[in-house]
């Protein structure tokens, strides 16, 4: 293999090229010509103040959780109170063991609606009808 070097595109030699990238060094600004205008400087600060600044946080931060807590035990008030408030209702309304009593209305309406799509309505519907409305018309007359 040969060392051949790709040239850089507009310039036919590599003297060309050097005499380039040279004059493009010269024009460059150094670090010692950059100077931070005065609106960009930041005013010093010494170690006591970024201290300053931490133990200011650390309290937020404590005060903030000490927050936390509270609405936090606010919520599991609130909670409680309503689930207690939901079983005494359910006692008033049902008397003992309300949670057995609806499981037993929920069980006897799924038989009878079991039950109901077996039988055949139709005819019974039709012979059934007269005597209902009868019995909701003599209801009405008292």
């Amino acid at each position: 293999m040969s060392a051949i070097r790709p040239r850089a595109p507009g310039f036919d030699t590599d003297d060309e090229l050097q005499e380039h990238l040279a004059h493009l060094e010269t024009d460059a600004p150094s670090d010692e010509e950059i100077s931070v205008p005065e609106d960009f400087r930041r005013d010093r600060r010494t170690f006591e103040d970024v201290r300053a600044d931490i133990e200011t946080v650390r309290d937020e931060m404590n005060h903030l959780r000490a927050r936390l807590a509270v609405l936090t035990h606010q919520a599991e008030l609130a909670i409680r109170s309503r689930a207690e408030w939901a079983d005494a209702s359910a006692h008033a309304q049902l008397g003992e063991y309300p949670w057995a009593k609806l499981a037993g209305a929920m069980a006897g309406s799924f038989a009878l609606t079991r039950l109901a799509r077996r039988l055949p309505f139709g005819r019974f519907a039709t012979a059934a009808a007269p005597l209902i409305l009868a019995a909701f018309s003599k209801r009405a007359d008292r």
